[in-house]
């Protein structure tokens, strides 16, 4: 036993110290990622003056002299990005998303997103508990959305109420705070929801929203809004989204001979408008897309929720009964979209990116969104705080 023990510990050993022929610094699978450091420039190749030759230009250049960068004491430092420039194509305002982390990216600096802000809060009229400029956050009073539908905000923010959640009973407020951004002369603007029971004294600010659909449509408020203060204040004018007048509308036959909605007027506030027209016709939206410039409706408010299927349903067409309804279903979801043409935004009802919806449909829902344009109250409703 003793000589076969012998033998296998000399030959792992062997095999041990044979890897160095392979993967050592002379085998032949060594690292060569520093191989450069030990190159030579060599003379320029020359051709024999009884030989033809054709200029050839250096397809791999090499400097004549490489200086090292100053050495410094703390080490070398990242220089920061160069900030983004907004242009006419992109927007200083616009909604970032990582996860299910959300925030206003701002292309401006601190001191100049604060007036804009407190010319949101002035603008809807909605009370604030708080306006700490050191802090550079704004809280506001507990509203009761319910006791507020009139209020434009509430009417925009409503519809992103996750589904199968209630407010019956409930307040709500927001905290917005400002923060500098990554890059050089931008920042950025955080929301956290709150909601509780009316009888409640809670009063502690939660770590996450407790409704993202909320912090989500504020967001999408504040991107609307602030991209139109920008636009107004760039071209001298002193006119706000909230109290702006009211827009030029028409609908006509597109080339496919569609109906179409198309108002008088940029993208940020048609965007506005149109929600705010749903909201007061009683049109459902699900959900929204603003960068895609899409709502998503639900054109039957009254289904409620299935019931269980019963043993023998299983068993006599139960399964037929749940196709039909999935599919009636499907028929009443469009999308409203709006697309930016020339000097002015056309608006389309679809059954999906690539599915013309039932014209019936598309023209009710059209003369809905044009009947109930610009009939809100005039420079927006008062958000009043729940008297206690």
């Amino acid at each position: 036993m003793k000589p076969v023990l012998s033998a296998l510990t000399l030959g792992v050993l062997a095999s041990l110290s044979g890897c160095g022929y392979l993967i050592g610094d002379e085998g032949y699978f060594r690292d060569r990622g520093s191989d450069y450091q030990d190159a030579r420039v060599e003379p320029r190749m020359t051709v024999p003056n009884d030989l033809q030759s054709k200029p050839i230009g250096d397809l791999l250049p090499v400097p004549g002299q490489i200086s090292a960068a100053p050495a410094s004491d703390d080490g070398f430092e990242t220089p920061r990005p160069q900030p983004l420039l907004a242009s006419a194509d992109s927007s200083a305002f616009s909604v970032q998303q990582d996860g299910s982390r959300r925030w206003l990216l701002a292309q401006l600096p601190t001191s100049e997103v604060w007036p804009l802000m407190e010319r949101f809060w002035a603008d809807y009229q909605v009370p604030l508990a708080e306006r700490d400029r050191a802090l550079s956050q704004f809280e506001t009073e507990w509203v009761d959305f319910s006791a507020a539908s009139s209020s434009p905000l509430v009417r925009r923010v409503l519809p992103t109420l996750e589904e199968g959640r209630s407010i019956e009973g409930q307040e709500q407020r927001f905290r917005v705070r400002l923060e500098p951004g990554v890059n050089a002369g931008s920042s950025e603007v955080r929301v956290l929801h709150q909601s509780r029971d009316i009888d409640d004294d809670e009063s502690e600010w939660p770590s996450r929203s407790n409704s993202a659909g909320f912090e989500r449509g504020l967001l999408a408020e504040l991107e609307t809004y602030l991209n139109q203060s920008l636009a107004n204040s760039d071209a001298g004018q002193g006119q706000s989204l909230a109290n702006s007048g009211p827009t030029q509308t028409s609908i006509e036959k597109d080339g496919a001979g569609n109906d179409v909605l198309y108002m008088s007027t940029d993208f940020n506030r048609a965007w506005v408008e149109v929600g705010d027209a749903l909201s007061r016709g009683d049109v459902l939206v699900t959900d929204f897309n603003r960068s895609a410039g899409v709502y998503y409706v639900d054109l039957d408010q009254t289904r409620s929720e299935k019931e269980e299927p019963g043993f023998f349903s299983g068993w006599f067409g139960g399964d037929d009964e749940e196709d039909e309804a999935d599919k009636l279903a499907d028929e009443n979801q469009i999308q409203v979209r709006l697309t930016p043409v020339s000097n002015r935004v056309e608006v389309s009802v679809e059954a999906g990116i690539d599915k013309a919806a039932d014209a019936a449909v598309v023209s009710d829902v059209l003369n809905k969104i044009q009947s109930n344009l610009n009939e809100g109250p005039e420079g927006g409703a008062v958000l009043l705080p729940r008297q206690r």
